[in-house]
């Protein structure tokens, strides 16, 4: 994990009667702040206890030291179940699986070589490639391209919406024709009405215009495919789309093609997944530099299945949810401090917290921005002892101001509110390759072992776990089956 210790000079005069706690590759140092000595990392985790405490304990040390027993019994149960396929938990050792050589290349490889060929179908200007998926196939994308500082360049746009208006405007803001763009479409079966709708749309458009062209049915659209690429379900079935596309580039048809959603990774826990890792290889994101975010993923991975919680990232950041929840500090407020975390950060987080937890006690903002509306209702009197706070920020010697900014929001936060500090790495105007691959993949964990942990507290089991399973999404999705009253039809 990573980053330095915050400095005395950071927080207030009283910061002394707090302790702070900091993960390490091998255990958390615990100290006072004043005392601490200063330890890089790519990503750090700090949980402080409020200075106005309405809890037993006077330090996230003691903290700690209560739920660590419930905690050690949450990861034995966790990996008794991690291999299980019914358990939907593949995204543990995703970035092992991206990286293992099989032959003579890894699917790392692979991707990175798709995208370049993909990159190379191209007229007299280079293709912006347009990202068609809703949810996790989104926004997991997206926000890593902006972490990468690869975001709003204009070399990928994305695209969900099924209103005539919004494509009507998405045409005009990519300001290019369709045939001097690229897609890649994302979903798991192919059947997701949103994605299927854009899809049938832009691939009716270059079959259109190829036939203008002069060329005939068949010629139009073997050219148009040779705009897409196409990541889903690696099983093919009758009515899936690997089903009607098949497996193979160069076979069949001219899609690109070799490109999975992983079977047990859902969509927002798959931001190492293929159509992520392809994204931002087609943005210019330099193959190294991924291999070096899976690789401190799966370091994180391991770091995660320790069973000793203070020796566990993911079991400290659960212990701190679950303990502000039981306190009365109920409402989870994340915010973002930088542009590097806005576009899709705040969909992806919030997406991470409420499709998993299923409770709507969690708000998500990106600031300075929200500081207006966030400090006015949170820190008015009746609310502030209502919530628990999580920033996350960049490497705070990025400047004398930001470092005063963020110090100073921290310590009115601390007044009266638990506040968890992640502090991200920062190389070359973007965050840090190792830092992205140890804070996405500890997400991922602390979001599962909240809700196991929640669980454990109250003396609940479940046979499988409901942070990776999402079937009420199908309330929505069965009212548009064929002959029903809302049957809808992609492409119209």
């Amino acid at each position: 994990m990573l980053f330095e210790l915050l400095a005395s000079a950071m927080i207030n005069p009283d910061v002394n009667k707090m302790n702070l706690i900091a993960v390490a590759n091998t255990k958390p140092s615990i100290a006072t702040v004043k005392t601490a000595t200063a330890v890089k990392w790519p990503y750090t985790q700090s949980y402080l206890t409020p200075i106005k405490n309405k809890t037993p304990y006077a330090s996230f040390y003691e903290v700690t030291e209560h739920y660590s027993q419930d905690m050690s019994t949450v990861v034995k149960d966790f990996k008794t179940r991690k291999n299980e396929v019914k358990q939907f938990l593949k995204w543990v050792d995703l970035p092992t699986e991206q990286m293992t050589v099989r032959g003579n290349k890894s699917h790392l490889d692979e991707i990175y070589e798709q995208a370049n060929e993909l990159k190379a179908r191209k007229g007299d200007i280079e293709r912006p490639l347009v990202v068609l998926g809703i949810g996790g196939s989104k926004h997991t994308a997206e926000f890593l391209l902006n972490m990468n500082g690869l975001g709003n360049k204009g070399k990928v746009y994305f695209y969900s919406d099924i209103d005539p208006i919004s494509f009507s405007n998405f045409l005009k803001e990519v300001n290019h024709p369709v045939q001097d763009l690229n897609f890649l479409v994302v979903s798991k079966s192919g059947t997701t009405f949103e994605t299927k709708d854009a899809f049938t749309r832009f691939e009716n458009m270059l079959v259109e215009y190829y036939k203008k062209q002069g060329l005939n049915d068949v010629q139009a659209k073997t050219k148009a495919q040779s705009h897409f690429a196409i990541c889903t379900d690696k099983t093919a079935t009758k009515a899936n789309l690997r089903g009607k596309i098949g497996h193979k580039n160069g076979k069949d048809n001219s899609y690109i093609k070799e490109l999975y959603i992983h079977d047990g990774v859902g969509g927002r826990f798959s931001m190492f997944d293929d159509a992520g890792l392809f994204v931002n290889a087609y943005a210019g994101f330099p193959k190294a530099k991924a291999v070096r975010m899976l690789k401190s993923a799966e370091k994180m991975s391991g770091f995660c299945l320790n069973e000793n919680a203070s020796d566990n990232p993911a079991g400290l950041a659960a212990i701190f949810n679950v303990y502000s929840r039981d306190f009365g500090y109920k409402l989870t407020q994340q915010q973002y401090f930088g542009h590097l975390f806005e576009t899709g950060g705040e969909n992806w987080i919030k997406q991470l917290y409420l499709e998993s937890l299923k409770d709507f006690d969690f708000v998500s903002s990106k600031a300075p921005d929200s500081m207006h509306y966030a400090s006015e209702g949170f820190f008015y009197p009746q609310n502030r002892d209502k919530y628990h706070m999580v920033m996350t920020i960049m490497s705070p010697d990025i400047s004398e101001n930001y470092r005063k900014y963020v110090s100073a929001v921290l310590v009115s936060y601390l007044e009266t509110a638990p506040v968890g500090l992640e502090i991200l790495e920062v190389e070359n105007g973007a965050i840090r390759p190792e830092a992205i691959g140890e804070y996405v993949q500890s997400k991922h964990f602390e979001t599962v072992y909240t809700g196991m942990l929640r669980r454990q507290v109250a003396i609940t089991n479940t046979e499988k776990l409901p942070e990776v399973f999402q079937p009420h999404v199908e309330v929505y999705k069965n009212k548009f089956k064929p002959n029903s009253k809302f049957e809808l039809a992609p492409g119209k």
